[in-house]
């Protein structure tokens, strides 16, 4: 069981790894090349009873590389973003989580700009080893990471000002957010608000085309179409009351898109999942309670939601709602957010987090096909 659950654990890694790489690796033509460094304050937020024993307020380091994208559509939607990689390190404050190191790709459009002055977004993805995960012996204290390998998400308000022409300064706010999708529980996670100053300097000034080989031209597309997506789903899911065992889950999807706009679609579909940490789960409780409460082994939730459009990359936002209340107690809601890429006309992945509120359910990887 060991030997699996450390395979998967690699297979989800370095998944991921390659999904969201491909967000920087695969743009297009840039002019200018950029290195930045932020220091920061951190302020993890207890939104569980799991993090009040681990309270800390982290240092935070991050050194970037950056391009700006200037030659596709929707680069120009997107006001021309930053696009790079980042190196996080992070001092957690507190000896039971220790530190960690986030590497993550990230997309930083312009918000507005006048003058010396520019305020701009940024939303990062990757992935963060945490150096002291929960361990039932060395360190029982630790209930909001189970496991050394998690997923990074960063989201980020900029403000610069043009000091010289190759020369920025400014000041940052933003949030993260790291955890490992309920792959390996404990999980509650960490949110970590973050205010910090920066600089970022320009390197280059025009240059060639990058990765020419790799480089996909603009997807066709038409405004006010519809498209139609079959998707398939799995993952895996750990369960606390049976000693963090990890079971499998599947789902299938059908999703209806419509493309309002060159980088935005309307989506609309159903889903049906199942889960057999879950239906393991609620057979414990069975056994354990008094009183016995039925449960539906499917699941069953019309879900709508949004798709940015980066060419073949899109940035997926889902809300769902049950049509039939699997037991009980159970949540009436949950959320869907990830990445997808189209691999090719009608073939797409995706790799989506699906929670319920603030709490993972179980991470999906996704192959889906497009008509």
């Amino acid at each position: 069981m060991k030997k699996s659950l450390l395979k998967c654990r690699f297979i989800s890694a370095i998944s991921f790894g390659w999904v969201i790489l491909l967000n920087w690796a695969f743009q297009p033509a840039y002019s200018q090349s950029y290195f930045s460094f932020q220091t920061a304050k951190g302020y993890m937020l207890a939104h569980s009873s799991d993090l009040r024993d681990i309270h800390g307020w982290p240092n935070i380091f991050k050194l970037d590389y950056a391009i700006r994208l200037n030659s596709k559509e929707y680069h120009h939607c997107l006001n021309t973003p930053l696009s790079g990689v980042s190196l996080t390190y992070m001092d957690h404050d507190h000896p039971a989580t220790g530190k960690s190191v986030s590497l993550s790709t990230f997309l930083q459009p312009t918000i507005r700009k006048w003058g010396r002055h520019e305020v701009s977004g940024r939303m990062s993805l990757g992935l963060s080893h945490v150096q002291n995960p929960f361990d039932p012996v060395k360190n029982p204290l630790q209930q909001a990471i189970g496991s050394n390998m998690n997923f990074f998400v960063e989201g980020q308000l900029l403000y610069a000002y043009n000091l010289a022409s190759n020369l920025d300064i400014g000041v940052n706010s933003g949030l993260i957010h790291i955890s490992n999708g309920a792959r390996k529980l404990p999980n509650s996670g960490l949110n970590i608000l973050a205010v910090g100053i920066g600089a970022n300097y320009r390197i280059t000034g025009e240059n060639h085309i990058p990765f020419k080989n790799v480089n996909h031209p603009e997807l066709p597309y038409e405004i006010d179409d519809i498209t139609h997506y079959v998707n398939f789903r799995g993952g895996l899911k750990s369960i606390r009351i049976l000693d963090y065992d990890v079971f499998p889950a599947f789902g299938l999807n059908y999703t209806m898109a419509y493309r309002y706009h060159p980088i935005g679609s309307y989506t609309i579909g159903f889903d049906a999942d199942y889960n057999e940490g879950y239906i393991k789960e609620m057979h414990a409780v069975n056994r354990a309670g008094d009183d016995y409460t039925p449960f539906s082994h499917w699941r069953w939730a019309l879900a709508a939601g949004h798709e940015l459009h980066m060419n073949r990359l899109s940035l997926i936002t889902q809300f769902a709602y049950y049509v039939v209340l699997p037991h009980s107690l159970h949540k009436r809601t949950y959320q869907r957010y990830g990445l997808k890429y189209e691999l090719s006309r009608r073939t797409v992945i995706a790799a989506t987090l699906r929670a319920h509120a603030a709490r993972a359910d179980y991470m999906e990887w996704t192959v889906g096909r497009k008509f």
